[in-house]
């Protein structure tokens, strides 16, 4: 067994053989060397672990272990458990990072003191042979480097709510922290899992750092966007909201209750949006009545059912579009140095 890294990288894949080259190969290209790559395979049927392996073959910084086949948040901690760096950072393994990530994310933490720090994103897509990117944390708020509190981090958290929210970021944990203070991935939720860590990570006295140098690329895809909320999925978040540990009073206890006004309502929308389906429009007035964040969401997803209607057919004509005489590699190492080189000025 080698010296523990300093940092390691995190990453759970499934399925992932269309992207996952292109994640690891951005992982083992960074300017920190001083890494360790973890790679939890929870039994994809695909050629995930082959592709794994090749690398595992070549750069002995890279793992590949076995996942237990129970849900998104057990295989997340089991790559926590499994880190040996004094520092952990996430990596999805349909993603990407900039070659300076983990160097601007030490020297952030470093700079500002933080057990949590996270940079900005660029969101980018494939569509029809072209690339599209967008900043992912947009206008003044997010051009400095600054602390995120607890309160600001669960406003921005709501269901529904307008701007960036810091819980989609993939932080840099001190993993110091999260073992002495008992923090892991809530294996109840399917979804959320990431913003509820951080949270509680927070209430326990962590210090959330944001950098607002865009070095982590989030991939846009079918798969990444086709998910909608159930019925289960709000539950456990509402019951995770409701068991947070925080003062009876204060700014930050109105936050936490906002969030639960929050999560029931999308619940109410979920009944709406059925009530609609089935003819019963009196129904769907009468459930949204007495909620704001019901109505709003309600609204909200009418309108983007009308816009998506509108431009359905063209998105799947040009989703379906192959880039021939290009292969796959090719194309994926062509997006990693196209966002490199247009997007950021390294």
């Amino acid at each position: 067994m080698t010296a523990a890294p300093l940092v390691s990288i995190l990453m759970v894949a499934r399925n992932a053989a269309l992207f996952i080259d292109a994640a690891i190969v951005s992982a083992r290209e960074q300017s920190l060397t001083d890494i360790e790559i973890v790679v939890v395979d929870d039994g994809s049927s695909d050629c995930t672990a082959e592709l794994v392996r090749a690398h595992v073959a070549t750069d002995s910084r890279v793992r590949l272990l076995e996942g237990p086949q129970k849900g998104l948040s057990a295989v997340r901690n089991t790559s926590l458990q499994a880190a040996r760096g004094r520092f952990a950072a996430i990596l999805d393994s349909d993603d990407i990072l900039h070659p300076r990530h983990l160097e601007w994310l030490m020297a952030g933490r470093v700079r500002f003191g933080a057990e949590i720090s996270a940079a900005n994103m660029v969101e980018f897509q494939e569509e029809g042979g072209s690339l599209t990117t967008r900043a992912f944390a947009e206008g003044p708020l997010w051009e400095e480097a600054r602390s995120i509190g607890a309160e600001e981090y669960v406003e921005r958290g709501m269901i529904g709510g307008r701007g960036a929210s810091p819980g989609y970021f993939k932080p840099l944990f001190d993993m110091s922290f999260l073992r002495a203070n008992g923090v892991g991935y809530d294996e109840r939720l399917r979804i959320g899992e990431d913003f509820d860590l951080v949270l509680r990570a927070m209430l326990a006295g962590a210090r959330y750092l944001y950098l607002p140098e865009m070095t982590y690329y989030y991939r846009r895809h079918v798969a990444s966007t086709s998910h909608r909320l159930s019925r289960a999925d709000l539950e456990g978040l509402l019951r995770a909201a409701q068991a947070y540990p925080c003062d009876t009073d204060g700014a930050l206890a109105a936050k936490m209750q906002a969030r639960q006004e929050n999560l029931k309502g999308a619940l109410l929308h979920l009944d709406t949006i059925a009530a609609i389906k089935a003819g019963n429009m009196l129904q769907a007035l009468r459930l949204t009545a007495g909620h704001r964040d019901a109505r709003r969401l309600t609204m909200s997803s009418l309108y983007e059912a009308t816009a998506k209607r509108v431009s359905l057919r063209q998105t799947a004509r040009q989703a379906a579009t192959p880039v021939h005489g290009e292969p796959l590699a090719e194309r994926l190492r062509a997006i990693t140095h196209g966002l490199q080189s247009a997007v950021l000025n390294p």
